[in-house]
């Protein structure tokens, strides 16, 4: 007759009646025969036994029940889960022969629990078979004696909570730290990761050798402690902005630190979950480099320039005592004026290139900017052809001053020119177109200026320059292949 179906001997029907509330492994308890087992019939358990029983059926958490000098195990649902394959048969079983591969561990756990004792195991590793395989299971372990009713140990109760899988997750992230750890510490840059209250969490070996001090004075501190004087800087502000906005920023910052060092960092700013991922690298030596390049680039410059005057000098003082002309002198003097403007407009670019717009406003300055029409789009020549196109607005501007356009108050200079799209996006097609002026008649000569004009200017470019005097005006045509910069070389064309 069963003994949960509220039939049959009454008293023993309520006395076990917390069977019936006790899952499946309470019914399983309740339908077995216990008479042949090491600890009798369920009719004559004793009080403490049924009592901590009825504790750990209605229990969440893996319980297992020990009972006895051979260790009958008795348990709840949550415990059978964790037995796997090895559970329904593992019910009643004695400990030793129930996890034989584990058998010294447990003999030691009863011997210790039967004497009164207790045990607690962390992240206890032990290889159980629990599915027919060899596995590696981590747990957490607490052993506690179980008295009868003369006080007297008789059993030992284990509460087991497997952590194997957040063992294995935690052991992951760590080596997943381990790894990033030795990839920022391996890294040339400087890292320094902020937490959302700007408290510093990470900084790496090349950060703490930038700064100069240790590492604890950084970690778990607040960013504005350590570096009291940023928060009132640019840098501070873009700190700020980037943590409030999560938005990513790039910066050329000097700093000064207490002991006198001036630094020049390049600094990067990235959101991140944890807050702010700062990135920083010591250009200081670039920014030496760059300032000592400077400073040699205007002494050149200087030097050219007084080379430029003293080749002038030379000139006029030569052409004075060999009865040149004035004329001559003028042609001459103006021509190496140019040259000194176009170096000028060189210099200012730091001799890495020249807008074509600016080297058309500098030849028509001297005439005034309303007798000019300059239009096209922005084209950056290099250093050496940017001299040749220099010279050649020069000339075309000097014979307009002398017998076109600008010879007059009436006449005007129309410049302009146009990249071609297809199929080479190099090619400058360039109109100097001269009206207003007197009647333009075509030269019997060609002079020194025509020469420059049409051979050299093609030969620097590489096309051709035709020279066509109308009678309203000269018309002056380049179409030329513009040079390919080289890598690192002058800037970037053409620009669209």
């Amino acid at each position: 007759m069963s003994l949960i179906d509220g039939s049959g001997q009454s008293s023993l029907d309520l006395r076990l009646a917390f069977l019936r509330s006790g899952g499946e492994t309470g019914a399983l308890i309740a339908q077995r025969d216990w008479s042949d087992s090491p600890i009798g019939s369920i009719a004559a358990w004793p009080p403490s036994l049924l009592g901590a029983l009825g504790m750990l059926l209605h229990s969440p958490t893996p319980i297992v029940m020990l009972w006895g000098a051979q260790g009958v195990m008795l348990y709840n649902d949550a415990y059978s889960i964790f037995a796997g394959a090895r559970h329904p048969r593992l019910l009643g079983s004695n400990v030793l022969e129930g996890w034989p591969e584990v058998a010294d561990f447990n003999a030691h756990v009863m011997a210790v629990g039967l004497a009164g004792g207790s045990l607690t195991y962390k992240n206890q590793e032990l290889v159980l078979y629990r599915n027919g395989r060899a596995e590696n299971v981590v747990m957490n372990l607490d052993y506690s004696p179980v008295f009868d009713e003369a006080g007297v140990p008789a059993g030992v109760i284990a509460f087991v909570l497997e952590t194997t899988e957040q063992v294995r997750a935690e052991a992951a992230l760590k080596a997943e730290r381990d790894r990033a750890r030795n990839v920022l510490e391996g890294m040339t840059d400087g890292f320094m990761l902020l937490g959302h209250d700007f408290t510093i969490l990470e900084i790496n070996a090349e950060g703490v050798r930038v700064d100069g001090r240790d590492r604890d004075t950084f970690i778990g501190q607040n960013h504005w402690d350590v570096w009291p004087d940023t928060y009132d800087m640019p840098l501070g502000a873009l700190y700020r902005q980037a943590m409030s906005q999560r938005t990513a920023f790039a910066l050329e910052n000097r700093y000064e630190f207490p002991d006198g060092r001036v630094v020049w960092l390049d600094v990067r700013g990235n959101p991140v979950n944890e807050g702010l991922a700062i990135f920083f690298r010591d250009i200081t030596e670039r920014k030496l480099a760059e300032e000592h390049l400077r400073l040699m680039v205007h002494e050149l410059n200087h030097r050219v320039k007084n080379s430029l005057a003293t080749v002038q000098a030379i000139a006029a003082q030569t052409l004075r005592g060999g009865g040149a002309t004035p004329e001559v002198r003028e042609a001459l003097t103006s021509r190496l004026l140019a040259l000194a403007k176009a170096h000028d407009v060189l210099t200012d670019a730091r001799w890495s290139g020249a807008r074509l717009e600016e080297i058309a406003a500098q030849a028509a300055e001297p005439y005034g900017a309303d007798r000019f029409r300059i239009v096209g789009p922005p084209v950056t020549l290099p250093p050496r052809t940017a001299i040749a196109m220099a010279l050649a607005f020069h000339e075309l501007a000097t014979n307009a001053a002398k017998y076109g356009a600008l010879s007059n108050a009436a006449g005007q200079v129309d410049l302009s020119w146009t990249l071609a799209e297809q199929p080479d996006p190099r090619r400058l097609h360039l109109t100097w177109r001269e009206a207003g002026g007197p009647p333009v008649a075509a030269p019997t000569r060609r002079g020194f200026g025509s020469r420059l004009i049409e051979r050299g200017l093609a030969a620097e470019f590489v096309g051709e320059v035709r020279m066509d005097f109308q009678a309203s005006g000269l018309i002056c045509q380049v179409d030329v292949a513009l040079p390919a910069p080289e890598p690192g070389d002058w800037a970037e064309w053409p620009e669209r």
